[in-house]
């Protein structure tokens, strides 16, 4: 088993939440209207803050991201936690873009959590039988 390289993926996982949740905290004017069209942002309250919150959560799972790049051995919670919230966000922005309300720029950000989705079961399969507690959490 190629642990560094695992080590690795999560740190840049952690990298790819940074710059995603980051600049939702910041500029959220911005990535708004990168995600969801001009037409979209209204500069209510309500939204600002629903969508940083949005960003904080994804800048957060970016720190735990960290921590699992860490030690590897430690917090696969975190990955399925990740790995499920990644499938999720895939499928509210499609169905977002489907029907109008998010932009390319948003479906293909999304579709980018997918593939990494798809990195974290495969970390989650490869170190399964490295798992001292046989369970969910592991």
């Amino acid at each position: 088993m190629n642990h560094k390289l695992f080590a690795r993926m999560f740190f840049v996982a952690a990298l790819w939440n940074f710059a995603a949740g980051g600049p939702g905290l910041g500029s959220y004017e911005w990535q708004f209207k990168m995600l969801f069209g001009e037409e979209a942002y209204t500069g209510d309250f309500h939204q600002a803050l629903l969508f940083r919150s949005f960003a904080l959560s994804v800048l957060l799972f970016g720190f735990g991201y960290y921590a699992v790049s860490k030690d590897i051995s430690q917090n696969r919670a975190i990955v399925w936690l990740g790995a499920a919230g990644k499938i999720l966000v895939f499928a509210f922005f499609t169905g977002a873009f489907l029907r109008g309300y998010a932009t390319m720029v948003a479906w293909v950000v999304s579709f980018g959590d997918l593939l990494w989705a798809a990195a974290f079961f495969w970390f989650l399969y490869r170190t399964r039988d490295e798992v001292r507690i046989n369970n969910f959490v592991g």
